[in-house]
């Protein structure tokens, strides 16, 4: 049964008892590498029968809120002790049932990986205005934690090399609903224009997954000594480009989902060694069973309720990169006039915020006023980038709004909007036939317990549902 917590029936749990039937056959009978085990045994005070006793076990289960969707449903589960809005699940529901989470209220995220916002909270002032970094952010769970901590007029960018992966990056940092990101499909070598550029640069660097093999067999099988030093050459040439875009005094994040010192203590003292940076300690309780490493810190399965994770901080003591140049508007963005702006303006909370942009493809834009220089930048440096979150096309002087507007928080409380109960909410996430019970013809947003979930329009005696295809709930 569903948490008392929870929301009776929006959580469905025995749909996933057959995989969780799997993953405990699995687990059990999973072989731990013999290598791996031997580079196991050089973690000082690591008790290594509990450790693999641990990846036997059932890997627990966590989200973390969205502090700009707020909802009461978990304030009876267990808080993760290094993130303020993470929890604890009794166990996994499924989520894909979920409205409230398709409306970005929460995001699925493993617990250990939500401490990097102690980096910000113990070596940052959250209260002033930041350029932040994530260059290996998909899918997107660490983003979403940068971008709940940094102030409203601070900047994120979220980039990801792998073209695959943008998809569900955009779509994740679209569910959380704010509009100071920007997402980059580029390889770090790609950024030497941002030289000096961010206050704080994440490098959740491609590991060997160690920290995975409990919730993911295959990577334990798949895992190989060869493996590990792959992936060392590759993290170590992608700090090699991040530690150059990070400004004097600024915070390099680095972390993997892996236990090796090779992967982990060894690609930081290589950065030391450039004589550029310097560890950022951090301050754990005891209690909540965080390992101190010769340059980090080391989460273990068997000392805390989470999987494999490693993380270091340092800061820049080098000099500052000269500042660019006023950024120019590139011709690919028309700014809108005064005039054009008018079917826009009744559908956008506090217009006057934000500056509007027409691309090629005529779908219009919005970005901050106070960040258009940090959007400008980028857009002149990267080529593959979005810009702006989109609000939608103007046609016969009507707008036809976006998905990404219905989950932001721009859209205006003059809008008609549907209150829906469980059932026609997911419905309505099916793309499926439900009642939509207004006579009030044309747009409306969609919602489910005050949170939006799309748009539909109302056609006389039909109504037309305007969610993405890609968005809907599939064999449910």
């Amino acid at each position: 049964m569903p948490h008392s917590g929870i929301m009776p029936g929006a959580f469905i749990f025995y749909p996933l008892t057959i995989c969780l039937v799997l993953q405990k056959f699995n687990q059990k009978n999973m072989e731990l590498p013999a290598d791996f085990l031997e580079m196991m045994k050089d973690h000082p005070g690591l008790d290594l029968n509990r450790f693999r006793e641990a990846l036997l076990g059932t890997a627990p289960v966590s989200i973390r809120l969205n502090p700009f969707k707020p909802i009461p449903d978990f304030d009876d589960c267990e808080s993760v002790p290094w993130h303020p809005l993470g929890k604890y699940l009794p166990e996994r529901p499924n989520f894909t049932l979920d409205p409230l989470f398709h409306a970005g209220t929460y995001y699925v995220q493993e617990a250990s990986s939500m401490a990097i916002c102690q980096a910000l909270f113990q070596h940052t002032d959250l209260s002033k205005k930041m350029t932040v970094l994530d260059l290996c952010a998909a899918p997107g769970g660490k983003s979403t934690v940068l971008l709940s901590a940094i102030s409203p007029d601070s900047f994120l960018l979220a980039n990801e090399v792998i073209k695959a992966r943008i998809p569900a990056l955009r779509q994740n940092l679209t569910k959380w609903g704010r509009t100071n990101f920007m997402v980059s499909q580029h390889d770090p070598a790609d950024f030497a224009g941002l030289k000096g550029t961010f206050d704080v640069v994440l490098v959740d660097a491609p590991c060997s997954g160690e920290g995975l093999f409990r919730k993911d067999p295959n990577a334990c099988r798949e895992w190989s000594l060869e493996q590990v030093g792959l992936c060392s050459a590759r993290q170590r040439r992608i700090l090699g480009e991040a530690q150059a875009l990070v400004k004097a005094g600024g915070l390099l994040i680095y972390s993997t989902c892996t236990y090796n010192k090779l992967e982990n203590d060894q690609q930081v003292e290589a950065l030391l060694e450039t004589g550029q940076f310097n560890v950022a300690p951090l301050t754990f309780p005891a209690e909540w069973g965080i390992a101190a490493t010769q340059y980090g810190y080391q989460f273990y399965p068997n000392r805390l309720r989470g999987e494999g994770f490693y993380m270091s901080v340092l800061k820049n003591n080098g000099e500052t990169a000269p500042a660019g140049t006023r950024q120019k508007v590139r011709k690919e963005f028309t700014r809108l006039s005064k005039k054009e702006l008018a079917p826009i303006e009744s559908w956008v909370a506090e217009p006057g915020q934000f500056a509007f942009f027409q691309k090629p493809n005529q779908e219009i834009v919005a970005i901050p006023k106070d960040l258009e220089e940090h959007f400008l930048l980028v857009a002149n440096n990267l080529s593959r980038r979005s810009f702006g979150l989109h609000i939608g096309q103007v046609k016969q002087h009507k707008l036809v709004p976006s998905h990404e507007l219905a989950l932001s928080h721009l859209t205006s409380n003059r809008i008609p909007a549907v209150e829906l109960d469980l059932e026609p909410a997911r419905d309505f996430l099916r793309k499926e036939p439900f009642a939509l019970d207004t006579p009030q013809k044309g747009w409306h947003l969609i919602r489910f317990r005050g949170h939006d979930l799309g748009w539909a329009k109302l056609l006389g005696n039909r109504f037309n549902n305007y969610l993405p295809t890609e968005w809907r709930i599939r064999n449910y």
